[in-house]
């Protein structure tokens, strides 16, 4: 018996030979009689017993190496490392691996020999199984079993699924010759991601060099690369545009040029007039050379080159990382232009700057120039003369108030003696707003007018000059005069004195005053008039009786004399009960300040003015005016304006409320 007898073979060899041991008996039962045939049955049954037998054995060998091969068999099917299943010309299952089995777990009562394809894919429809199926998943079942039956007719075309683990596989369905569709599937899940990254990174890295390109093509200055070997590998196009002579060189994109060759056919066509001949070249080549072969990244090089065109080109280059050059041009013809014009009008500048400086120093006069911060900015030699105790504190950039202030603490200002901050107030003041020459007294009788302007831009001009001389001489004179007035003092007492105060009276104040204005007029120095008047004198004398009010009036002329102190002052009876006061060399803020403490003393006198509606003692008004060079002085020989001016004062005075000074 062959060894491959199936035991349906050996079933229908047993049924063989019983047939064919029958048909002997009856044979042999016909020949013989009944004893023969009795005799040969027994035989027959013996044999056929014994076949049968052995042919027993035989079936139960086979079954077991069956059996055997067949375990051997789905051992093998069962460890292959992928879900594979086989289904009948009939798309009915026949059997599946223990892969697919685990792959479909859910549904595993399903997976049974004869299953159709349709209802198994119905059952994983119906536990969701098929993720991509979800909301279409009739459509998908028709899609599905159209593509199942256009695989049995062609060559195998792989699907990609994902699970409903989330994970990925890739199903193989390959027709056999018999009608059979043999399928199998991978878990391609990492590769599927490693695909997904390797995608991801591949359009990063286009997305990046896209956008490198964009950017290099973007600059406003032209880009250049060479690779390790020296080859010039890019270009942008404002490069190209800025060598016109070789732009050919950077399209050569198949036989890169070398960066020697550039510069060679850069020279020979002309774009390099700085080297005027083949030494100049190789020198220069040399250079490069040595420069570009450094070693390492950084800047290699930088060179600022007058191109043919004569525009202006800087470069900078640096060494890339694998050993290439990168370099940027800058085209600097405009600031190349503008620093040499800067440079012309620095130079003009520093050569307007010396002349000004040496004229300056070569004024006669002190000038002191300050910003609109009010701080020096220039000044003269001769300044630090006049001012010499000041000097160590004038410096460039010193405040203005910072040198007075120095002047103030070492006695600079034999005016503000006594009343330093209120001086210095006043100086500030008349600094900030000049209205017109200002006369400084200096110690040891010393003399400076200041004339203060205003700059263009907001800083103060000023130039201080020495009139000691003139003063002195003005002061000899008013001695001299003194002393004649002194020794006419007897005979002009009755015409030039005020009986009942011992004032200058209105005829000695008259020519005192054209006197005072002639010589303000031909020295250009000011002079300064203040009209005083008793508030309420009327009432004063109806209250108190006019001998309290000639008393009154003596008092108020006790007073004013004493607060004009300088010899050149003169305080005058105006009339009645009004007073004037002439101030020559003083400016309308210092004679306003006089006015001011003279009301002042009045008011701490405190005498008694029972009918005054402003206080309960006696007040003054004053009104002031004041006359200079190009002012009431030049126009007013017979002082008529100036008093006028002085009268129109007072007046505003009253209608102001008395008891304050106007003007």
């Amino acid at each position: 018996m062959p060894k491959n007898l199936s035991p349906a073979r050996l079933r229908a060899l047993s049924v063989g030979l019983l047939a064919a041991g029958l048909g002997l008996l009856a044979v042999l039962v016909g020949r013989g009689g009944p004893a023969a045939a009795g005799g040969l049955l027994a035989a027959a049954l013996a044999l056929l017993v014994v076949m049968v037998w052995r042919l027993s054995q035989r079936l139960e060998a086979a079954q077991a190496r069956l059996a055997q091969d067949w375990q051997l068999t789905n051992d093998a099917f069962d460890a292959v490392p992928a879900a594979v299943v086989l289904f009948d010309a009939q798309d009915r299952l026949l059997l599946c691996n223990a892969d697919f089995r685990q792959l479909y777990a859910p549904m595993a009562a399903a997976l049974q020999p004869g299953a159709r394809f349709e209802s198994l894919l119905r059952e994983a429809l119906a536990r969701g199984l098929v993720p991509e199926a979800a909301g279409r998943e009739d459509a998908w079942l028709s899609e599905r079993l159209a593509s199942r039956r256009q695989a049995r007719g062609q060559a195998p075309q792989p699907l990609l699924r994902q699970m409903a683990d989330g994970r990925w596989r890739r199903i193989v369905e390959t027709p056999l010759p018999d009608g059979r569709l043999l399928a199998h599937s991978l878990d391609v899940t990492d590769l599927l991601h490693q695909q997904q990254a390797l995608d991801a990174a591949r359009q990063a890295a286009e997305l990046s060099a896209a956008r490198l390109q964009d950017a290099i093509e973007a600059l406003p200055a032209g880009f250049e690369l060479y690779d390790a070997q020296d080859r010039l590998v890019m270009t942008n196009s404002v490069m190209r545009a800025m060598y016109p002579l070789i732009s050919d060189l950077a399209e050569r994109s198949s036989d890169p040029p070398r960066f020697e060759e550039v510069v060679r056919t850069n020279h020979a066509r002309g774009g390099l007039p700085h080297l005027p001949d083949e030494a100049a070249l190789q020198a220069w080549l040399a250079q490069r050379r040595a420069e570009r072969s450094t070693q390492g990244g950084g800047l290699l090089a930088t060179h600022v080159v007058q191109q043919a065109d004569g525009r202006w080109i800087r470069s900078h280059e640096r060494r890339t990382r694998e050993g290439g050059v990168v370099g940027v041009r800058l085209d600097l013809t405009d600031v190349e232009t503008q620093r040499r014009r800067a440079d012309a009008a620095r130079q003009a500048a520093e050569q307007a700057q010396q002349r000004l400086a040496d004229a300056i120093e070569a004024l006669p006069d002190g000038l002191l120039l300050l910003d609109a911060d009010d701080c020096v900015v220039a000044f003269n030699s001769r300044y630090l003369e006049i001012y010499a105790i000041s000097a160590p504190a004038v410096r460039l950039g010193a405040r203005f108030e910072d040198i007075v202030r120095h002047g103030l603490a070492h006695g600079q200002f034999p005016q503000a003696a006594g009343r330093q901050e209120a001086w210095l107030a006043e100086r500030l003041s008349a600094h900030r707003h000049p209205r017109g020459p200002v006369v400084q007294e200096l110690p040891g009788n010393r003399w400076v007018r200041i004339d203060e302007r205003r700059t263009r831009d907001g800083g103060v001009a000023g130039v201080r000059t020495d009139i000691t001389e003139l003063v002195r001489r003005e002061q000899t004179l008013s001695r001299l005069n003194v002393q004649l007035g002194s020794m006419n003092s007897e005979l002009s007492q009755l015409s030039d004195t005020d009986p009942l105060t011992g004032l200058a009276n209105r005829r000695h104040f008259d020519r005192r005053l054209a006197s005072e204005l002639d010589r303000a007029n031909r020295h250009a120095m000011p002079l300064a008039l203040l009209l005083f008047d008793v508030d309420h004198f009327k009432a004063y004398n109806d209250r108190h009786g006019h001998l309290a009010g000639d008393r009154c009036l003596q008092q108020v002329a006790a007073v004013l004399r004493r607060n004009a102190g300088r010899p050149s002052d003169l305080v005058a009876r105006w009339g009645g009960e009004e007073f004037a006061m002439l101030l020559p060399y003083c400016s309308a803020e210092d004679a306003r300040q006089q006015a001011r403490r003279c009301l002042d003393a009045l008011d701490a006198l405190a005498l008694p003015h029972g009918a005054s509606p402003l206080a309960g003692h006696v007040t003054l008004s004053a009104g002031l005016a004041q006359a200079g060079a190009g002012t009431a002085a030049g126009r007013d020989p017979d002082g008529v304006a100036i008093v006028q001016a002085a009268d129109a004062a007072l007046y505003r005075a009253k209608q102001a409320g008395r008891h304050c000074v106007v003007g």
